[in-house]
């Protein structure tokens, strides 16, 4: 995700006017990086944070402690040090460290410049704060700014999302190539894919999701056939998905000590 937000970021319209450093165990991914941005400068976890103010900790959670304890030495008052996972509460971050935090949940749509990025304010973050984090994500995403207390659900539908709808769309294809194998099933993905893109857009034209359902389902016709089958699975479905994410979360965050 951290190689998705340096992508995202140097390849936007609205370019960065300051250098981006970043940091990765593999010095082929850094290589990789630098080779197509050369606004992008690479250093040690620690070198980072002497050079640069805001600083975006792109870490598993069970790696958090020790990326801290590698910053640590160097973080000051003057920095703003955000994460980008749910599992460590921004209370028990600014807790361990003695600079402004915050956090941001991105998504993966944003390798294209799109989709929703999360923001969430930490304890100690400035109006300043928020608006550079706001500044930075525009350029890349929409921000939707939340509450930590918010983010589970929330981040199931914009970071979780793309996960999700990939696989559900691959079962729709799937199900269509078992019902008409004579049409190949990569074919049916880019159908399905397709519609997809299409509907996607039709908000935009101010149809929204309601008007879409009453202009295309008739009672008694085929597409009204098939919501009355999802309507029997899909509720339960997204109940438990939610639930399992948030037990998910719990139990790492139960884990997590910094």
């Amino acid at each position: 995700m951290g190689s998705m937000l340096v992508r995202a970021l140097l390849g936007a319209d609205r370019r960065l006017e300051e250098d981006v450093w970043a940091s990765n165990r593999s010095p082929e991914k850094l290589e990789d990086l630098s080779i197509h941005y050369h606004q992008l400068r690479a250093g040690e976890n620690l070198e980072l944070a002497r050079e640069c103010l805001t600083l975006f900790l792109c870490v598993r959670p069970v790696d958090t402690a020790e990326a801290l304890e590698e910053i640590r030495p160097a973080l000051t008052a003057e920095h703003l040090l955000v994460l980008i996972t749910n599992v460590v509460g921004l209370e028990q971050l600014a807790a361990a460290v003695p600079c402004r935090t915050a956090k941001v949940i991105p998504s993966f749509a944003q390798f294209v410049r799109r989709g929703v990025s999360l923001l969430i304010p930490g304890p100690r973050s400035t109006k300043d704060d928020i608006a550079r984090l706001r500044d930075l994500l525009e350029r890349v995403s929409r921000v939707y700014e939340i509450s930590e207390s918010q983010s589970r659900a929330a981040t199931n539908v914009v970071s979780c999302g793309p996960g999700f709808l990939a696989r559900f769309c691959a079962g729709w294809a799937e199900s269509a190539y078992e019902m008409q194998p004579d049409i190949p099933k990569g074919d049916w993905e880019f159908l399905v894919w397709e519609t997809v893109r299409a509907v996607a857009e039709l908000p935009r034209a101010g149809i929204a999701g309601k008007e879409i359902l009453e202009e295309v389902s008739t009672p008694g016709g085929m597409t009204y056939e098939g919501l009355q089958a999802m309507d029997e699975v899909l509720p339960a479905m997204w109940g438990e998905v939610m639930r399992r994410t948030a037990e998910r979360e719990k139990v790492l965050r139960e884990a997590i000590r910094l």
